[in-house]
């Protein structure tokens, strides 16, 4: 299979689960409280906690995806959650939303850092920050076009238009990932080189800095959650101009996300992008803080737009950092555990993250602003020397040379994909690199997928 068909396939699969994520994270409130007639204080509580306790399966599945393939193991997971998905339609009440939600969130979790995993043994190491930033990038596409149809559920609202939209979204979960599982195969780890199943929460610089620069994840709760209750409260413009501030977002993170993402696969830009990303994100939370003042709705919106171009170059900067980092930072034959660490931290900020903005924007007002743009701003302070102590482990990806093929020892290369007979994909390389057997499925031919 050519390079060019391998991210296609790896595009066409977000594209699917980004429209249908756009539809349910539309429609699931209404959906809970008047179409399952579950009270939103209990519902509320059902996925608050579902949520917390589905996280923890990340970094187990990751595990898995080590021992059998991640891209096997991605596919039963997209299956799983589109069987959860399906059975939202029969909970009734706070024990069984719990349990589905506990379900649904695992596997979500579940399936980010898988899917990093499987990125990362396809595509070589000069065009993966690229196929990242373009899937990120076809997802936001994806995902407006899915909040849009689910802005017809919401005006159609009747209960049969909500049970085919739920069914619907179980839909492209199966698409999603009958077309995950015809990308190539992407080899396990050799079971003499398999690491023990907890290196990754073991390994202190890389938790740390995973964790640290999760922080940065909270530009996404700023912008859903806090910039619109200030907007209603505490602004001279209307609600409108959260929407506004939504959209332009939106166009902004797909109009250059690929270009501020291809040359950050380097160990040492990736942390000045971090220190970037704080630096900006701290920032756009003090012009916000600013569209209090004008008693104008035109200069106000103009302050919140102006906060939206500064959010945007620090939310642009925050995921290519974060690729680099997570990738460049993990060990060696350990993939799959590594990015569920990394899925698992960042999912905690994503779900502490609306409480902790609404918390200091609705009752400390301008100062919450400020406190919060200091908050983000000194998590990236301690990337640097973090990331100089985990590159001491000469294991790591970052701290050895790019993945050779063991012939003739020269950089995998998209060209050399696209040209060779089979795929060679990097993980294959890298253990070949380091003397590893050849094992059973290192090379896929033409003509086998």
């Amino acid at each position: 299979m050519t390079y060019r068909a391998i991210v296609l396939r790896l595009q066409a699969a977000q594209a699917v689960n980004g429209l249908g994520d756009g539809l349910w994270f539309t429609i699931w409130a209404i959906f809970f409280t008047r179409i399952q007639g579950i009270p939103a204080e209990s519902m509320g509580l059902a996925v608050g906690i579902g949520g917390a306790v589905g996280l923890l399966a990340a970094t187990p599945a990751g595990v898995l995806a080590d021992r059998h393939g991640p891209r096997e193991v991605l596919g039963v997971v997209i299956v799983l959650r589109g069987l959860a998905m399906g059975m939202y339609l029969l909970v009734g009440g706070f024990w069984s939303l719990l349990l589905v939600t506990i379900c649904f969130t695992a596997v979500q979790s579940s399936g980010a850092g898988i899917r990093v995993a499987l990125v990362y043994g396809l595509i070589p190491a000069d065009k993966r920050m690229r196929v990242l930033a373009q899937s990120r990038v076809v997802q936001h596409i994806a995902y407006a076009a899915g909040a849009g149809i689910g802005a017809v559920v919401l005006s159609v609202d009747t209960k049969w238009i909500f049970v085919v939209a739920v069914l619907a979204n179980a839909v492209t979960f199966l698409v999603t990932a009958g077309i995950t599982v015809r990308v190539p195969h992407v080899p396990a780890v050799p079971a003499e080189r398999r690491r023990g199943n907890t290196q990754a929460i073991r390994d202190m610089p890389y938790v740390t800095i995973m964790m640290s620069t999760a922080v940065l994840a909270f530009c996404w709760s700023i912008l859903s959650s806090g910039l619109p209750l200030w907007i209603i409260g505490h602004t001279a413009t209307g609600a409108w101009a959260a929407a506004l501030a939504v959209a332009l977002s939106s166009i902004l993170i797909a109009a250059f996300q690929v270009q501020v993402s291809k040359d950050k696969g380097d160990i040492a830009k990736a942390v000045r992008s971090a220190r970037l990303s704080g630096a900006a994100l701290g920032m756009c939370c003090l012009v916000f803080a600013l569209a209090a003042w004008p008693t104008s709705a035109l200069v106000a919106t103009i302050v919140i737009v102006a906060g939206v171009c500064v959010h945007v170059v620090g939310e642009l900067y925050y995921v290519a950092s974060r690729w680099s980092l997570s990738l460049g930072l993990m060990l060696r034959d350990a993939e799959g555990q590594y990015q569920g660490v990394q899925a698992s931290s960042e999912a905690i900020a994503v779900a502490v993250g609306p409480a902790v903005v609404t918390m200091l924007v609705t009752g400390l007002g301008s100062t919450g602003w400020v406190l919060l743009g200091a908050i983000l701003a000194l998590s990236v302070v301690p990337t640097g020397p973090l990331t100089r102590w985990a590159l001491r482990n000469p294991d790591r990806v970052a701290a050895t040379p790019a993945a050779a093929t063991p012939a003739t020892g020269t950089p995998v290369t998209a060209d050399a994909v696209t040209a060779a007979p089979a795929v060679v994909t990097p993980a294959t390389a890298a253990r070949a690199t380091a003397g590893a057997a050849p094992v059973a499925g290192d090379t896929e031919r033409k003509d086998s997928v």
